[in-house]
């Protein structure tokens, strides 16, 4: 997805370069790629897209800088279709958690369950898939498994 503009205010990589971060775990420390992505909750805009509690207000999501770091490799969000917003509400996505955007481990293959949708199909609440975290994609190993 590196350097491809997405229409529909869907998210874009915004920065090439890549950062490798080391984060610590409780048992493991491990590396990860970073990338910058615009943030699809609010366009880029860095502001409320609903106003609220004001016009004025910053984003909840990328804090005002139209920006979010995601771990890379990553797929958009099927559950939302990328746009941050939790689907029939004003709320930031609950897979996502706003970024349109979810980290993946490759190679992947549509999710078995939902069908790439990234929806439970199990319920009719509105919640995402949680064998594919809402990415509606797993791992090939992961799909094999199902």
């Amino acid at each position: 997805m590196a350097g491809v503009t997405l229409l529909g205010g869907r998210p874009q990589e915004v920065n090439m370069a890549r950062k490798v971060v080391t984060r610590q775990g409780t048992t493991r420390v491990r590396q990860v790629d970073l990338a910058e992505v615009k943030c699809a909750f609010c366009q880029g805009e860095g502001k409320d897209p609903f106003g609220v509690p004001s016009k004025l207000s910053s984003c909840g999501v990328c804090g005002g800088s139209g920006v979010v770091e995601v771990e890379a490799p990553y797929h958009e969000c099927a559950f939302c279709s990328a746009t941050g917003i939790h689907p029939n509400s004003r709320l930031t996505c609950t897979a996502c958690e706003g970024t349109g955007v979810i980290p993946v481990k490759e190679p992947t293959e549509t999710c078995p369950i939902c069908g790439g949708e990234g929806m439970d199909p199990r319920g009719d609440l509105q919640l995402y898939c949680t064998t594919c975290g809402g990415a509606g994609v797993v791992t090939k190993e992961e799909a094999k498994a199902q």
